[in-house]
């Protein structure tokens, strides 16, 4: 376990404030605030909700990009997305499997 101190901006006290940074396995664990001692740590459940979010948001761009796509260069574009629809299931269960790693 390695303890670093540094100035970050806290969101409690609405500004620069010096924090603790508490890394166990070159990943942080925690940060503190020495002003307000709040306390923020990577919690792998909110990382997944983050993650599944902004997956949902991607989804949801998509169609716009995909007209996009096939108004600037339909036949390259054609042969590039059948390309990423056989790979995308792969990268996403990749990703989620990083995510939740210890």
């Amino acid at each position: 376990m390695e303890k670093v101190e540094t100035y970050l901006h806290c969101v409690k006290c609405d500004e620069e404030t010096e924090h603790v940074v508490i890394y166990l396995d070159d990943e942080i664990k925690s940060i503190k605030c020495k002003k307000c001692d709040r306390v923020s740590g990577i919690d792998k459940k909110e990382l997944l909700e983050l993650y599944t979010m902004e997956t949902v948001e991607h989804i949801l761009k998509e169609p716009l990009k995909l007209n996009q796509g096939i108004k600037e260069d339909g036949s390259k574009f054609l042969f590039s997305f059948s390309k990423r629809l056989l790979t995308k299931p792969y990268r996403v269960i990749k990703e989620v499997f990083e995510l939740l790693e210890d």
